[in-house]
């Protein structure tokens, strides 16, 4: 990764394997929404760590990433909504992008 990448490995839970850490740095990085990215910064500032990262879900060309840690409504904004989801066979909340492709931040 770049000097000036946003994300580094510090940011990565332990639940990253070693194979994927650089392809989920380069997910973070280059092609997750800014505002998704804001968020994420956020996160990892106050102690959260991404536990997951891909791509093409839920529209072809978009980045889902999963935080360890469950988050809040704080961060929400005219480019991120706040969604509560909280069904235990999926996720607790997340925050999508408006425009496709849709960019999805869960815990």
């Amino acid at each position: 990764m770049p000097e000036n990448s946003l994300f580094t490995e510090a940011c990565l839970g332990a639940s990253v394997s070693l194979a994927s850490r650089r392809d989920t740095l380069a997910l973070l990085n280059t092609r997750l929404h800014p505002a998704l990215q804001k968020i994420v910064a956020a996160e990892v500032a106050s102690g959260n760590r991404v536990s997951d990262a891909g791509i093409d879900w839920p529209d072809l060309g978009s980045v889902h990433v999963t935080l360890r840690d469950q988050f809040g409504s704080g961060h929400a904004n005219a480019e991120a909504t706040f969604s509560l989801c909280n069904d235990p066979h999926y996720w607790h909340a997340d925050y999508s992008t408006a425009g496709k492709p849709v960019h999805l931040l869960i815990c």
